[in-house]
């Protein structure tokens, strides 16, 4: 029933022209949701359609989500074309790989303005279409396990990204309460992954990654589908999940 609910429902996922977001745009439209991708880079979007099968449906709109009026406009668009809204997945996300204390604080705004404002803007943008048809509606937020702890590393390479993370976690927390308080027909999932193989890990030496094991796109994405197919009486809230260290598959 749950599966059956979201077929034909329009999905918006932000930072979908690679890695994460790319694999939840797939994923979706092969659970026959139309699609709608946000990012600067349109014609990586598109090109996801060449693995689509079936009818789902993967459209492309130009957003540079660290800029509030190109967010606005870009849900202008969708309401012109689609009407509403039924899920937002926030995936875009950002890190810079040198020490925080030798970063500049144009470098720190830039990661807070894509990882913490963009998503208060997408969150606000997509509440406001959800209310428009008051079916039930989903938010996922795409975080991170350092939302929750920050590991201990030889050579510390997190700069402000923990922060960030650790304020979508408190985010989540608040955006439940006034979803609660206003009476609204929305869930809202935060996931929060390990480290994952994507071109994110590419502002890192490779050699610092490397010993740690890793999730794949498509790990996020069935975590994804996981929160929506739940009943109407059941919000699955946080989402932590971890490669297994030296998994190896099972032989047939």
């Amino acid at each position: 029933m749950a599966a059956e609910f979201w077929r034909n429902r329009v999905a918006v996922v932000t930072g979908a022209s690679t890695g994460i977001g790319a694999e939840v745009c797939v994923t979706l439209a092969n659970n026959y949701m139309v699609v709608v991708g946000l990012a600067r880079r349109t014609q990586l979007i598109e090109d996801l359609n060449t693995r689509v099968t079936g009818l789902g449906k993967i459209f492309a709109i130009e957003c540079d989500l660290t800029d509030t009026s190109s967010i606005v406009n870009a849900f202008e668009q969708i309401k012109a074309k689609f009407h509403t809204v039924h899920l937002l997945v926030n995936g875009a996300g950002r890190t810079v790989a040198n020490f925080l204390l030798e970063s500049s604080a144009g470098e720190v705004r830039d990661v807070f303005d894509l990882n913490v404002v963009a998503a208060c803007t997408c969150i606000m943008q997509s509440v406001e279409l959800m209310k428009i048809h008051g079916l039930r509606s989903h938010i996922i937020i795409i975080n991170s396990i350092l939302g929750h702890k920050v590991m201990e590393l030889p050579k510390p390479a997190y700069n402000v990204y923990p922060a960030t993370k650790h304020a979508l976690t408190a985010l989540c927390q608040t955006v439940r309460q006034e979803i609660r308080y206003n009476k609204l027909n929305v869930k809202l999932t935060s996931i929060s992954p390990g480290m994952v193989e994507t071109d994110f890990l590419k502002v890192y030496n490779p050699a610092s990654y490397a010993p740690y094991p890793k999730l794949q796109p498509k790990d996020v994405a069935d975590a994804v589908v996981y929160a929506l197919h739940t009943p109407p009486n059941v919000q699955i809230e946080e989402i932590i999940l971890q490669a297994i260290p030296e998994y190896k598959k099972e032989e047939k």
